[in-house]
């Protein structure tokens, strides 16, 4: 009989300091993958401060300004509302979350990225699927982000 893997979490982030707790407790007590979560912590970390970093250098390339709309029309109100979502799409090519990353690496990774995102003179780009967002858009929408990947990793114990 086989182990049958745990449901997601529902993680609800309403700053900065949430996320960094939930990836210290992660690393200091270890975790196992809810079902269908197939990404590491580091991976995950990786893959999130990548995309913060891209919020605030520039995207390699945005969606076509209709889907942007469509997008922005199906998903945005639910983010701002950190709403899980049961729906997974593939990371776009330039933040693939399945590149090797060192033990560690993504998660300072990611701390360093939180970092500038949530300063207090950072500005942001366009969001590549969702066109124009404010500062307060932008910060709810990359807490949800975080929500939804480390929701997939569920910590030893529970």
């Amino acid at each position: 009989m086989t182990k049958q893997q745990p449901q997601r979490r529902a993680l609800r982030f309403d700053e900065w300091a949430d996320v960094l707790a939930d990836i210290e407790s992660l690393q200091s007590h270890g975790y196992d993958r809810a079902r269908r979560g197939n990404l590491s912590l580091d991976q995950i970390c990786n893959h999130l401060a990548i995309v913060m970093e891209d919020a605030l250098d520039g995207f390699p390339k945005n969606m076509p300004w209709p889907m942007r709309k469509l997008l922005r029309l199906l998903f945005l109100k639910g983010m701002m509302q950190h709403k899980q979502f049961s729906l997974r799409f593939p990371a776009p090519p330039f933040a693939n979350p399945l590149a090797p990353v060192d033990d560690g690496v993504g998660a300072e990774r990611l701390r360093a990225a939180i970092k500038r995102f949530s300063a207090p003179d950072a500005t942001y780009v366009m969001h590549l699927a969702f066109g124009n967002l404010t500062p307060e858009q932008w910060n709810h929408q990359q807490l949800w982000h975080c929500e939804h990947h480390l929701s997939y990793l569920i910590p030893k114990g529970c």
